[in-house]
């Protein structure tokens, strides 16, 4: 699904370089341009955005069932092989 970006919301893009914060359905979320989507994730060539949507996807699948680690473990595991304090 490709949904298309109203008038009000595109304004909005224009006007604060691409980047907007916008209230959803569920709550707050952030509109970005395709070109500002690009620059933050360095993603320059077409195959690299759909490499870079593909690794999103897989992410929240994994968010999604479960396959996540509590933040306190990383910070733990991280501080005992690197002495790094979280």
């Amino acid at each position: 699904m490709t949904p298309r970006i109203n008038d009000e919301i595109n304004q909005a893009l224009s006007e604060h370089h691409g980047f907007v914060q916008a209230e959803g359905p569920d709550g707050k979320v952030i509109v970005m341009s395709m070109q500002v989507y690009r620059e933050m994730m360095g993603v320059g060539s077409d195959e690299e955005m759909a490499d870079s949507l593909r690794a999103i996807d897989e992410a929240m699948a994994d968010i999604e069932a479960g396959h996540t680690v509590p933040m306190e473990q990383v910070f733990l595991e991280l501080d005992e092989k690197y002495g790094v304090h979280g």
